[in-house]
């Protein structure tokens, strides 16, 4: 029994810490959005449309992510959405234009998918009667969010 605990713990904090950093990663846009409004001279318009294209992918490709981490595993599906968020969270600095970010916001968005990852692959290591409790730690990974708005600058002004 203690040997299933200490798995089950394993893979939540896993499965937390992996949400966080796509969280942080979803959230890159959004918390710079004052700065390429002034580096790029955006419209309000503009800005808003960038910040929104990453929020509106992450949502859409919930479904398919899904549906991969159901058949592949969410181990399999986490790594390789990872690595694939790293390309454009490593993009974003090099972004020239304005027609850039939105390409490597639109890349980002894939981080937003991450939710329904984690979702089934933290439920299958709990009972019913813990899944609440364990899917409540995993969204702590929101935290992510906010770290990239907090954290985000402070790193780039470094």
């Amino acid at each position: 029994m203690e040997e299933r605990e200490t798995s089950q713990s394993k893979h939540l904090l896993l499965g937390t810490v992996s949400f966080t950093v796509c969280f942080a990663a979803w959230g890159l846009i959004s918390a710079f959005a004052p700065h390429f409004r002034q580096q790029f001279h955006l419209s309000a318009t503009q800005t808003a449309f960038l910040v929104a294209v990453p929020v509106l992918l992450g949502a859409l490709a919930r479904i398919p992510i899904g549906m991969l981490a159901d058949r592949f595993g969410g181990r399999v599906v986490f790594t390789v959405l990872m690595f694939f968020v790293a390309v454009p969270v490593a993009l974003v600095p090099a972004a020239t234009s304005y027609q850039n970010l939105l390409v490597v916001a639109f890349l980002l968005g894939m981080a937003g998918s991450s939710f329904a990852v984690g979702v089934g692959y933290v439920s299958r290591w709990f009972s019913m009667e813990s899944q609440g409790s364990a899917l409540g730690v995993y969204g702590l990974g929101n935290i992510g969010q906010s770290a990239a708005v907090f954290l985000g600058p402070v790193v780039a002004a470094a």
